[in-house]
């Protein structure tokens, strides 16, 4: 997803300032889409001229000039040919797993702790996901916004699910690794289970000429 075509379903709602796209933005999808003000800005600017939005100045006696943004027919247009659009996959980037892929170089007690402490973390967001759910059902009524509260609820629900699975993940992680008998993360170990690189690329080489379909599917796209 663009900040772009977030920007443009926000504005279909109705005209707004930057700083009020900003707060609307964090507790509505900032749970799996974030953005800055200073990334905002410029792209209001962009989305303006390209003729997607206008800005319009309202002036305040008491107070700094508002810069009021509306969407255009064609930002209309914009977002509806977007929204239509298959999602594409996008990277991903999760450092956990970068732990737990180098964790034969981590003593046992160390890497479970890491695994126990992110898993922590992901129930203090679910926790944070159901206030959310509450908040966004409060806000939805109080608007009469019964049919985009419905759509809303729906990516709640994919967040919950989605850090769920990552803690029942982490909890079977946890279970086998403390089976495994302490000498299985022997520091000394870990060095001795180097790699042969040269002869290390030419196997990649060769599977990727018989599997081309499998390291496609591997390859994260932005």
């Amino acid at each position: 997803m663009s900040l772009k075509h977030a920007l443009l379903g926000f504005l279909n709602y109705g005209s707004m300032t930057g700083y009020e796209l900003k707060k609307i933005f964090d507790p509505s999808i900032g749970h799996f889409w974030n953005a800055e003000l200073s990334q905002m800005y410029p792209t209001l600017k962009q989305l303006e001229s390209e003729g997607l939005v206008e800005m319009e100045v309202e002036v305040q006696a008491d107070k700094p000039n508002r810069k009021v943004y509306s969407i255009t027919d064609d930002g209309a247009r914009e977002l509806s040919d977007w929204l239509t659009q298959p999602a594409t996959h996008v990277q991903i980037r999760e450092p956990l797993m970068i732990k737990v892929f180098f964790g034969a170089s981590l003593p046992k007690g160390e890497l479970i702790a890491v695994l126990r402490h992110r898993a922590d973390e992901l129930r203090q967001t679910i926790e944070a996901q159901e206030q959310g759910r509450v908040l966004i059902g409060k806000f939805a009524g109080t608007f009469g916004l019964d049919r985009a509260g419905f759509f809303w609820d729906l990516t709640v629900d994919a967040g919950l699910k989605h850090y769920s699975a990552g803690i029942e993940w982490i909890e079977a992680a946890i279970d086998k690794i403390e089976r495994l008998d302490e000498s299985f993360f022997d520091a000394e170990r870990s060095r001795v289970d180097a790699i042969d690189v040269r002869r290390a690329m030419e196997m990649l080489d060769k599977l990727k000429t018989e599997m081309p379909e499998v390291f496609a599917g591997l390859t994260t796209r932005e």
